[in-house]
């Protein structure tokens, strides 16, 4: 509600939230030239509302060594806690011997296209188990739990009424886990075979973390700034310098390439370790970008000038 209020005379919108406000009371949405899709002026829509200020590169950065103040894990984990007497970092321990992918991710950046994918990935991976992060709001998690049961239910069961086999053995290799305190998170994504990045909505934070641990990462550019910031931390990598065969490994063409990329950096012991040691190698060149604040005093003299 305080957005649709002027309280100065330049109100500036930015992309922790990657989406526009819609709002007539917001001036401007700063994002970066790499951040936008090349050709967004030609898309069949432009979905901003605000006059868009491109600074150059990707126009974020974060510090790689972060401090976070003190948090309480049941505050963290919300309704989840009760999910498990275990906590999330146990339960990942239970499952290292497996191929693990985690996708934690808030639940509203979930969308149905993507339940599809996690289902493709634990068909075609019998040793896959999906991690996902549980909802502080109990139903919302289990609204995707409903969801995802259904797609599965759809695949494996066709026209049976009931739970089958073949579902409920896929099923069991699906975990919500709740949500960690935030200097927890770069241990949990460690103890994974391959991190998630959803589509159509991602997320620049969770990528950053995940290339900050270290791990190898899987993106799906889509047309919009909320479904682009992976790929463009990925790209600023240049993994191909260090190895070649890695320089493919984490931006898919496709959704069934998602998939294939997905399963290959799990499945592979060898390629994984070569994609990890490539990202560990790179990691500094998406964090403490001082040029950041240079484009932002260039564009707050134009704009309160």
């Amino acid at each position: 509600i305080a957005g649709y209020q002027r309280f100065a005379e330049v109100q500036i919108l930015v992309m922790g939230s990657p989406v526009t406000s819609g709002i007539p009371t917001f001036d401007y949405f700063v994002s970066g030239d790499l951040l936008e899709h090349p050709f967004r002026t030609q898309l069949a829509t432009d979905h901003y509302s605000e006059q868009v200020v491109l600074f150059d590169g990707m126009a974020i950065s974060f510090p790689k060594t972060q401090v976070h103040l003190r948090q309480d894990s049941s505050l963290a984990a919300g309704d989840a806690a009760s999910l498990s007497n275990m906590t999330a970092l146990e339960r990942m321990d239970l499952l290292r011997e497996q191929n693990i992918y985690l996708c934690f991710q808030s639940i509203q950046k979930m969308q149905p296209s993507f339940d599809h994918v996690l289902v493709d990935i634990l068909i075609g991976d019998p040793n896959a188990h999906i991690v996902l992060q549980a909802s502080r709001n109990s139903i919302q998690t289990r609204s995707l739990q409903l969801r995802l049961k259904n797609v599965l239910q759809e695949r494996l069961c066709g026209d049976e009424s009931i739970d089958c086999p073949a579902m409920s053995n896929v099923h069991a290799r699906m975990h919500f886990l709740p949500r960690v305190k935030s200097d927890e998170v770069l241990h949990l994504m460690q103890k994974a075979s391959v991190v998630l990045h959803p589509f159509p909505f991602g997320g620049s934070k969770t990528a950053s973390d995940a290339i900050n641990a270290g791990v190898p990462l899987v993106t799906y550019p889509q047309p919009y700034l909320r479904g682009r910031m992976a790929s463009v931390f990925i790209k600023a990598l240049n993994l191909g310098e260090i190895d070649q065969d890695t320089a493919s490994c984490c931006i898919a063409s496709s959704v069934s390439d998602y998939v294939t990329k997905a399963m290959r950096i799990a499945s592979d012991k060898d390629y994984r370790s070569r994609v990890v040691n490539a990202i560990q190698e790179r990691s500094d060149r998406i964090f403490n970008e001082k040029m950041i604040s240079v484009e932002w005093g260039k564009f707050l003299t134009r704009a309160l000038g």
